[in-house]
């Protein structure tokens, strides 16, 4: 039977927001932005506590629902902690002096006040009343629910402040489609979204996503990387009305990229890896930038998220060609740059939202101000600090504050340590699957047997994963179903660090784990790779070779093992394996595309090492040199590929395609022009390759004015069949932009401290 289509939920009109969690000054920044960005005033500044009466002041003509209104504007915030709290005339009287003193000196002909109280219509009467008898001209007040109002109607206002989509109910501001798709990103954060503050990294990102539709944003570990891609990702779903995707790899990009769909939002998270360098996904982004390209061109956004120092190593990897945006359109986060006023907000949110009880906020709050300024501060501090999970021992003083900002993973590792059996088998269960398991939790056989070598029990695991629910793992949406992983990737380096102290855990990690798992995580060997797992000591090389061995047995793609031999191992454990498989050298052979065969890093690897014989170098630099005339093949230039050419060599290599390759290019280009297929891909991305190639050898030959002048003609021939091939354009979509005038009281001293009611 055919089921019935589930229709959109109906707009609820009452849906209020908690504000009385966000802080006052949180919801001053909510009320200036009401008023700059949704009414289109700009403020014109915050004044101190001691300016006479004025949270904020604007001059100029506001058209509203009685008319219009001129001159000077006074705006007046008033905050309360309570949420149930009604606003009276005795709330105001303090305010009444002033607006009083403000009326006379002709700087309060209209005033505005923004509470987060509720109003009730006979209240709102006697306020406007008595502050109109003290010379104010006119007079209106916006409570709790006239707020909730303007946020509920303004997905503009949303995505200006993301952090109210984690104060209200989404289902009823978004129909069921995207409120769907809402629930997965917003579940892979928990409740981390409602302390979320504006950065400038943020509105860098959004102005990027603007101006070129992609953002490559990087930073170091717990720099807030994944909170700003969820603001920008749910805000995007929201305000820009886009279908989101949270994208895991190459082939999910290809599979969800929709030609039909031009509002497309893409979200790849750790796209290079999560911990260390991915090596097998970041080759495959390559073969996938002619489809991001493609994708940007029709108006989908592509946001990337990715460690700096993983990038760094993927830059010698990545074809810059293929995707210039890649280098164009880069958000670095710097979480020393932080200003005083985000730092603040950022420790504020988590302290005064987290679970910490209230006699704990009090103790740590003479000290926040000075922990927010510490050189170690980052967000994942400040949300352990408002976790008592993490703060477990730790005395609330000044010196032992500053040891946790110091050395937050020597204090998450002896956390783990103290654990009970059953919630250190638990995680552990999590690290051998690679961070992310199935929920509910189904055990293989071999799975039993390593939770119980750690002391816990299938029973005791489940138990405990919920017990560790928001403070080291996360239950989310991923896909049609839930799975468990770690809260944050310090979690997992963590117990990779207790692994590597342990052998007991070591051998159980080592038997346990997944190989496909380990060959992405482990290495055998000092190689210095930052924010690898586990370290393989030389007296387990055997045994992994073994495992390897019944892997491979069943798997007929050898990439994955090439990219574990070629970036993971020392030269010890490359010879143990030559040694255990003679005929292994024999086998490998270079293919175009250079840059992503395999073989290609293994034999760059052992020539580095030694273990290359002389007769297999020279027959592998001899098809390298028929790819790079033949196909033709760039990469017979690279570094890394060059290693295997001596000097001779690489003379004739150049003398050959100066002379061969570069006069016949009218030939190549014909011959590719005559295998286009338009069923497979459009005109650009078929010759994507042929065009980067070119202009590859234009960098390489750029003192051949010659060779310059032919690659040139040839490129202008490219694009002449690419426009005779390219008969149809999709249309490209032209967003909304995301504007906002900070320049008025981003980072200003209000003159009050923000931390003082964070134990209310």
């Amino acid at each position: 039977m055919t089921q019935r289509p589930i229709p959109a939920r109906v707009q609820a009109s009452e849906v209020t927001y908690e504000l009385h969690t966000l802080g006052w000054k949180a919801f001053q920044d909510l009320c200036v932005t009401v008023v700059a960005d949704v009414w289109g005033q700009t403020v014109q500044s915050y004044f101190t506590s001691h300016d006479g009466g004025r949270d904020g002041a604007f001059h100029g003509d506001w058209k509203h629902a009685d008319g219009n209104s001129a001159g000077a504007f006074t705006v007046q915030c008033k905050f309360t902690s309570k949420a149930d709290k009604v606003l009276t005339l005795s709330d105001l009287s303090d305010e009444l002096e002033k607006a009083e003193r403000l009326a006379k000196r002709g700087l309060a002909g209209n005033y505005l006040l923004f509470t987060n109280s509720s109003l009730t219509g006979v209240n709102e009467e006697r306020i406007k009343t008595a502050f109109e008898a003290t010379g104010i001209k006119r007079f209106a007040a916006y409570g709790r629910e006239s707020i909730s109002r303007l946020i509920r109607e303004s997905p503009r206002l949303r995505m200006l402040v993301p952090r109210v989509y984690g104060l209200g109910d989404l289902s009823q501001i978004m129909d069921e489609r995207a409120y769907a798709q809402a629930r997965e990103i917003l579940s892979s954060l928990g409740d981390d979204l409602r302390k979320f503050v504006i950065t400038d990294a943020y509105q860098k990102s959004a102005r990027a996503l603007i101006d070129h539709g992609f953002v490559l944003l990087l930073g170091e570990a717990a720099c807030g990387k994944s909170s700003i891609a969820a603001a920008l990702s749910v805000g995007a779903i929201d305000e820009w009305g886009c279908s989101t995707i949270k994208v895991r790899n190459p082939e999910e990009f290809v599979r969800h990229s929709n030609p039909n769909e031009p509002k497309q939002f893409f979200w790849v998270d750790d796209a290079f890896g999560a911990t260390q360098l991915d090596w097998q996904a970041t080759v495959g982004w390559n073969s996938v930038f002619p489809h991001i390209q493609a994708a940007i061109n029709r108006g989908a956004k592509v946001l990337f998220t990715s460690r700096d120092y993983i990038y760094r190593s993927a830059r010698g990897i990545l074809k810059q060609s293929a995707l210039p945006l890649m280098y164009e359109s880069q958000v670095v986060i710097q979480v020393e740059k932080l200003s005083k006023a985000e730092r603040e907000q950022i420790l504020y949110n988590h302290v005064r939202l987290g679970k910490q009880p209230p006699e704990f906020k009090r103790r740590i709050q003479p000290f926040l101000a000075e922990l927010a300024a510490h050189p170690r501060f980052t967000p994942e501090i400040a949300r352990r600090l408002g976790n008592p999970s993490f703060t477990q021992g730790l005395f609330p003083a000044k010196e032992s504050l500053a040891a946790f900002v110091e050395t937050p993973l020597e204090f998450t590792c002896e956390i783990i340590r103290n654990m009970d059996a059953e919630s250190k088998a638990a995680l552990g269960l999590v690290f051998m699957k690679g961070g992310v398991i199935p929920s509910p939790l189904q055990f293989s056989g071999e799975e039993e047997q390593a939770v119980a070598l750690i002391g816990g029990t299938p029973a005791g695991v489940r138990a405990a994963l919920g017990s560790l629910h928001e403070s080291f793992v996360l239950r989310v949406l991923q896909g049609p179903g839930h799975v468990w992983k770690f809260k944050h990737p310090s979690i997992r380096d963590a117990f990779a660090a207790l692994v590597a102290t342990d052998p007991e855990l070591l051998d159980v990690y080592l038997a346990g784990t997944p190989l496909e798992n380990l060959m992405h995580e482990v290495s055998c060997g000092d190689l210095a790779i930052r924010g690898v797992k586990v370290m393989v000591p030389p007296n387990r090389y055997d045994a992994l070779i073994d495992r390897l061995d019944a892997w491979s047995a069943g798997h007929r793609d050898r990439r994955d093992l090439h990219a574990f031999l070629s970036y993971r191992c020392d030269r010890a454990f490359l010879a143990l394996y030559c040694r255990r498989h003679p005929l292994f050298i024999d086998g490998l052979h270079a293919g175009s595309y250079l840059y992503c065969v395999s073989d290609v890093r293994v034999l760059v690897r052992l020539h580095e090492f030694g273990l290359l014989p002389d007769p297999k170098r020279a027959a592998v630099v001899v098809e390298i040199i028929g790819l790079g005339l033949e196909t033709p093949d760039s990469g017979c230039l690279r570094e890394d590929v060059q290693s295997l050419f001596t000097a001779e060599e690489s003379a004739t290599l150049r003398t050959r395609l100066a002379d061969e390759l570069f006069p016949s290019l009218t030939d190549t280009i014909t011959q590719w022009r005559g295998d286009y297929d338009p069923e497979q891909d459009t005109p650009e991305e078929h010759f994507d390759e042929l065009r980067s190639a070119l202009r590859a050898f234009r960098d390489e030959f750029s003192d051949h004015p010659d060779a310059v002048r032919q690659l040139r003609e040839a490129e202008a021939e490219i694009k002449q069949v690419i426009e005779e091939l390219d008969t149809e354009r999709d249309d490209v979509w032209d967003g909304d932009d995301y504007q906002r005038d900070d320049s008025s009281h981003a980072g200003q001293d209000t003159g009050r401290s923000v931390f003082d009611d964070v134990a209310d």
